[in-house]
This record gives C-alpha cells, sequence and structure tokens, in this order.
C-alpha cells in the first residue's frame, strides 16, 4: 500500500476550522433541545404540583368544620363548579403535561442527539402516511428509539395538526405506533390523490412540444404513480407520441423495455437539439441586416416600379398589422432625436417619428407592398375591386366597418384563392371496414354502452337565413376557412363525401412540407367507380367562424394530386366533428359555439358559381395515340381481358408480414399478422418445411394441364 501524503498546512486549518464549524452547531442544537426538555420538566413539575394541591383540599373538606361544609353546601359549591368547568376548559384547553405518559416524558435524551431540520412541518395538507414515512426515516438514521420518535414528533408540526396534537387527552400515548395510527387517522382526509397508470394514456406530445419535454412531462406523472409495472409505463410513453417519423421509427424497432426506448429517444432529441440551432444560428444574420437599415444616413429607395392601390389608408393599414404583429416595429420607433425645426405636421405610422407622412414614406411603401403581394393584405385590395360593382346605397358605414376592426381577432399570415374513401366508415383499409361492419350487424347481440350524446343547442333555419336577393339556383355551399394561420378561399361543404380532401395544390400554396404527410394505404373512389390515388394525410387545426362566433377543431385530411375548382372539400368527417348543418335551400351552414349559441356562415354566390363553371369544362389531358395495328377498329382490352378493370382482385382482410422460406431472398410469401406467436412460427416451420413445392420459375412447374390454368396475352388474334 503506497504511503499517504501528510497534509499541507492550508489543509490543516480549513479541516480545524470545519471541525470548529460542526462543534459550534452541535452546541447550538443541545442549547435546544435542552431548553424545550427543561419547558416539558417544568409543565410536568406544575401538573404534579396543582394535583397535590387540588388533593389536599379535597382531603381537608372531607371534614365538615362549618356551615359551608354541611352536604348541602358541598353539593350547591360542586353545581357551581361543574358550570364554571367548561368555561375553565374554554380558556386553556391545550394541557401543559401533553398526551405522552411518565416513562417518556422521563426518558433521558442523549447528550449527542440533534434534531434533524430537513423534514418540512406537517401543517394538516398532504398525506399523513407519507410524512410518518418521511419523520420514520430520518430519524432511524440518528439512531432514535421509540421514545425519542414520540418526543420529537411534534416539533414537526404546525397549525392545525399542532393543535390536534395538543388536544390529545393526557397520559394517552405510550408508543409511536399509537400516536401515528391516531395521526392518521384523523388526517386522512387530508391526503393528497394520487394518479393511478390509467392516467398515464392521457398524456400526449403536443403538436409543437419537443420529446425531451413530452418525456420529462411524463416522466414527473410516472413518478408519482406507486408499483407501476415498467410494461404499463412503456406503453404509456408509446402511445402518446406525436405521429411522425419517430413514432414510426419505435413501432417498427419494438423497444421490449424501457432502457430500449430511451436509448431511441435520446438519438431523436439530439437531432431535434441540432435542428434548434442550426434555426437560432439562420436567424442571427437576418437581425444583423435589419440592424444595418437602421443606421443613419441611410437614404432608401423605391424597390418596385408600380405600387398597389389599397382601399384603406395606409396610416389604417400600418395600424392593423402592428396591432395584430404581422410584423414589428423599428427598433428605435417613438424614441428618433427630433431636430428643433422639424415639421410636425408631418407624421410617419411606421417610424412614429415627425418630418415625413406615411405615404412619403419609401420604407413602408415597400412593406406594404411586399406584403400585398404575398397576399397578407387582399381584404384592403378586394374591398377597392368591389367598389366598382357596389352601389353607394349599398355600402356600408364607415363607423360599422371600424367597429368590425376593433372586434377583429389578430390577423391571419395570409389568404389562398386559389367522394368516397378516407377514414369513413371505421378505418383506410377494407379489413377495418368489414370489422366495423361486422360490429355494426351485432349490435342487436350485444349490449353494448353507447357514447352520451352531446348538448348541442337546436339548430334551425328561417326565411331570415336568406343571405342573397338573387334567386337559388342549387349551387354549391362554398365558405372560407382558416386553416392554422391561412385563410383558405373555395371551401367546399360536401355532405356526400366520406373523405375531407385536401388538393395538393392548395398544400404547396400553404408552403407546407411534404414531410408532415403520413401514410395512407387506398384510394379515393369518385362517382363513376374512378380511383385518385391518395399521397398521405395530415393533421390541420381548422376554424370556421369568425371571432367571437368561431370554433376550432383538428381534423385530418387526406391530400391528393388532382385536378380541381375548389381548394378543398369538406366532408362528413369535418361536418359531425363541428357537429354542422348544411342548406343548400338557404345556402349556409349552422354550427354550435360556446355558450349553447349558434354560428351562421354564408356561401359566397359568386365563388360558387365560377368554381361550378370552371368544373364542367373539359379537362385537358397530355395524351397521345399509339398504333399497334393497322386495322380500322383497334380492338378495346376489356374485349380481350373481361377481367380488366371491371373484377376486383381479393385482397386480404389483414396486415401481412413477410417471410423467407429460403437463404435466397427472393423466395418468400406473407402470412397474416393476427395469429398469436405460437401460431406464427408453426405456420412458417411448415412453410419453410415445403419450400420445394412452391414454383418460383416457369422451369419449377412443367406438364400442368391447360385445363388447369392458362395464361394468354391480351392481343389481338388477327394482330
Amino acid at each position: 500500500m503506497a504511503d499517504v501524503p501528510p497534509p499541507t498546512s492550508s489543509e490543516l486549518l480549513r479541516m480545524v476550522t470545519e471541525l470548529q464549524q460542526a462543534n459550534q452547531r452541535m452546541a447550538e442544537d443541545n442549547q435546544r433541545m435542552q431548553n424545550q426538555i427543561a419547558q416539558l420538566e417544568r409543565a410536568r413539575l406544575e401538573h404534579n404540583n396543582n394535583n397535590r394541591e387540588q388533593h389536599g383540599n379535597d382531603e381537608r373538606q372531607s371534614l365538615p368544620t362549618h356551615v359551608s361544609d354541611t352536604p348541602q353546601y358541598r353539593n350547591d359549591e360542586e353545581q357551581q363548579n361543574e358550570e364554571s368547568q367548561p368555561e375553565d376548559e374554554g380558556e386553556n384547553p391545550d394541557n401543559s403535561v401533553g398526551p405522552f405518559t411518565a416513562e417518556i416524558m422521563n426518558f433521558q435524551l442523549p447528550r449527542q442527539f440533534t434534531l434533524p431540520t430537513t423534514l418540512t412541518p406537517y401543517d394538516g395538507l398532504g398525506d399523513p402516511k407519507q410524512h410518518v414515512k418521511k419523520f420514520r426515516s430520518i430519524m432511524i438514521v440518528n439512531g432514535a428509539s421509540d421514545p425519542i420518535l414520540c418526543r420529537c414528533f411534534p416539533s414537526f408540526l404546525d397549525g392545525p395538526a399542532l393543535d390536534w396534537f395538543c388536544s390529545l387527552p393526557a397520559d394517552s400515548i405510550s408508543r409511536f405506533q399509537e400516536l401515528a395510527k391516531q395521526f392518521e387517522d384523523h388526517f386522512a382526509a387530508s391526503a393528497i390523490y394520487l394518479h393511478d397508470s390509467d392516467y398515464l394514456t392521457t398524456i400526449k406530445q403536443g403538436p409543437q412540444e419537443s420529446l425531451k419535454d413530452y418525456i420529462t412531462r411524463f416522466t414527473k406523472v410516472a413518478m408519482s404513480i406507486p408499483d407501476l409495472h415498467p410494461e404499463v409505463h412503456l406503453h404509456a410513453i408509446k402511445s402518446g407520441l406525436r405521429p411522425g417519423k419517430f413514432q414510426e421509427t419505435i413501432a417498427v424497432a419494438k423497444p421490449k423495455t424501457l432502457a430500449e426506448f430511451c436509448e431511441k429517444a435520446k438519438g431523436q432529441i439530439d437531432i431535434e437539439e441540432l435542428r434548434q440551432a442550426r434555426k437560432s444560428e439562420k436567424s442571427a444574420p437576418k437581425d444583423d441586416e435589419r440592424a444595418r437599415d437602421t443606421k443613419k444616413g441611410f437614404k432608401p429607395v423605391p424597390r418596385y416600379e408600380s405600387y398597389t392601390q389599397f382601399n384603406t389608408k395606409r396610416d389604417d393599414i400600418i395600424k392593423e398589422i402592428l396591432n395584430s404583429k404581422l410584423i414589428k416595429p423599428p427598433r428605435k420607433a417613438g424614441n428618433y432625436p427630433e431636430p428643433k425645426n422639424i415639421d410636425k405636421s408631418k407624421y410617419c405610422t411606421f417610424h412614429q417619428k415627425h418630418g415625413h407622412t406615411t405615404d412619403e414614406c419609401v420604407i413602408a411603401k415597400d412593406l406594404l407592398e411586399r406584403l400585398a403581394r404575398q397576399g397578407h393584405l387582399d381584404k384592403f385590395i378586394a374591398g377597392h375591386m368591389q367598389k366598382r360593382t357596389v352601389s353607394n346605397s349599398e355600402q356600408p358605414s364607415i363607423g360599422q366597418s371600424s367597429k368590425e376592426k376593433d372586434k377583429a381577432p389578430a390577423q391571419p399570415r395570409g389568404v389562398i384563392n386559389c367522394i368516397s374513401g378516407g377514414y369513413a366508415g371505421g378505418g383506410s383499409t377494407s379489413s377495418a371496414r368489414k370489422r366495423t361492419y361486422r360490429a355494426m350487424l351485432m349490435v342487436g347481440d350485444v349490449d353494448q354502452s353507447s357514447e352520451p350524446i352531446p348538448d348541442i343547442p337546436e339548430l334551425t333555419f328561417r326565411p331570415t337565413d336568406f343571405n342573397s336577393k338573387h334567386t337559388n339556383y342549387d349551387d354549391p355551399v362554398v365558405v372560407s376557412i382558416q386553416l392554422g394561420d391561412l385563410i383558405v378561399r373555395k371551401a367546399l361543404l360536401d355532405p356526400g363525401s366520406s373523405a375531407d380532401v385536401l388538393f395538393f395544390a392548395t398544400f404547396q400554396k400553404m408552403k407546407l412540407s411534404t414531410n408532415i404527410l403520413q401514410p395512407y394505404s387506398g384510394d379515393l373512389v369518385g362517382f363513376s367507380g374512378e380511383r385518385v390515388p391518395v399521397m398521405g394525410s395530415a393533421w390541420l387545426q381548422t376554424t370556421l367562424g369568425e371571432q367571437p362566433l368561431s370554433r376550432t377543431q383538428d381534423i385530418q385530411y387526406l391530400i391528393v394530386d388532382c385536378f380541381s375548382p375548389y381548394n378543398v372539400i369538406l366532408g362528413r368527417p369535418f361536418l359531425n366533428k363541428f357537429a354542422a348543418i348544411v342548406s343548400t335551400y338557404h345556402l349556409c351552414v349552422k354550427f354550435p359555439v360556446q355558450d349553447n349559441r349558434v354560428a351562421t356562415i354564408h356561401g359566397d354566390l359568386q365563388e360558387a358559381r365560377q368554381c361550378y363553371n370552371i368544373s364542367l369544362k373539359p379537362i385537358r389531358r397530355n395524351t397521345e395515340t399509339r398504333i399497334n395495328s393497322i386495322q380500322s377498329e383497334q380492338p378495346i382490352l376489356a374485349e380481350l381481358d373481361p377481367r380488366a378493370d371491371f373484377q376486383e382482385r381479393p385482397m386480404p382482410n389483414e396486415d401481412l408480414q413477410k417471410v423467407a422460406l429460403t437463404d435466397d431472398p427472393s423466395k418468400f410469401t406473407f402470412i397474416g399478422t393476427s395469429m398469436d406467436d405460437e401460431a406464427r412460427i408453426k405456420v412458417t416451420n411448415f412453410l419453410r418445411a415445403n419450400a420445394d413445392l412452391f414454383a418460383w420459375t416457369l422451369g419449377d412447374m412443367p406438364g400442368i394441364s391447360p385445363s388447369v390454368i392458362t395464361h394468354k396475352l391480351a392481343v389481338s388474334p388477327a394482330a
């Protein structure tokens, strides 16, 4: 063993200082304990003296030597004492001795014993069992015995708990177990409610919440649940993940323990933090560019040759977009130094300074022009275009428009001007729809507890709901909705559609990334049986109506890449989510909002007729005719093979799993995933044992009779 070097003088000095401080703290604790013991001893002596005096008085009063000692007088005196006793008890309900027996009170505490200070006193709120458990663990570490536990327990009570302790009868506690039992029974109603494992299934990752924040929030709740099984913990944390790439990675990897899940999550958290760091690095140069623009001596030059003509003053537009936080004011807005000879009759709303007007400000004009070309100021342009067709008598008053502006919520970021299938009927796959249909047929045989019907106010349509003087030409109901922070026009309300469709052209205009698309298996089927492939699905926050009569829900849209005069088709899932009722006769839709009020949205007749006319025009397709035969009448594929485009091939009613039968990766087959592990192993072994019975090439099946199977090419016999 190597020799330990002797400590230096500085280390010795430091050790001596620490020992002195520790001794001082121990002396203070001992002094405090001695004071408490002395108080208890004085109280016990006073109580014993009072008892002896009272006992002596009783003995002296036992011999009647005076008129007052007669039995009749003693009865009157006892009655008076009984009447006065409640008053005395009310004045001094606390007994000075305490509830402990003489054995506990006479117990001498060790000289080196110190009272712990790490436990918070119990004030009547919280779990009493948890407080007793913490108290025991702290005192056991200090080597405390049962009398010490009894003597020290009142020091960790406060408020109503201390009042309860003082009200205990004298000589009623001989062991700490008795005190703990009475304490837990008395404050049992104050125990904090603890969540069980079922509560974990309600914790979901938010749309913008990082994986690190979600796991931290989930772990805090899970730690408070006693005896939580690790498998339940793992299943709940996986179920709460937000749909996305990481959720798909976990579904494929199938971690069996929390350690494996945390290992996968650590890599995803590192990726998210790296992306966040890159975003902050990209935003730094933009701040530098803004700082350069505010330098003194900068003379702006108009960036555009022509500017949009607005229907509102630029001052009012600047005020509104500043209040809606669409743009940020300059950093020195309102703090510019003003020269003495400045013209204070001119004021710029954007820079908040005198000297020039908002119309003369080149920076403000360029800013408004850029926002207008991006589509953020369409309402200030559309109103100008409508004034040409609206007469002066039909124009709204200025006071009314100003009130509407005051009530308007935060402005959206921009405006986009521009069936069967989906998740309705039980799911997106054929097997899911079949299971739902079979369950529906079994409703009469099996008692099922139906979900409570939500309380929805009565929705009625009246003649006053007509919003136009024009005759109803059986036009569709076309409205505007808000998707995220964008206003999307030309949204068709179609109760006959079983899916909510967002067309890919609109998806691109919204500048959304295809990375948010979730996989979708299946097509949309049209009126005449034509099928349209689905690119995927996406959840988008959708707002119907305007404040205060508006409602917001998360809607799952199917993204379809095909031509349509509409931007969005809102089908039955959307209408049912909003509990909306469409009246094609009144050309409006009604739906309930908060406080049992009903909101009404009227369709845009002009956009509805425009979309309807566009839908009737033939679609130009890039089709090239290929001549494969010189005959005048080209044979049709359906005549050569009657199965073509008519008979649907059989599809499996469940998900499939790929199984390799040999070492050759090209020789495989599929089995269902609904069977249990034992059955799947038996089927797999059986298939691999008989892999030689499968025909992988034409050479593996010679001599088959044409009556069994025949392969023919779909060509004309006369070709």
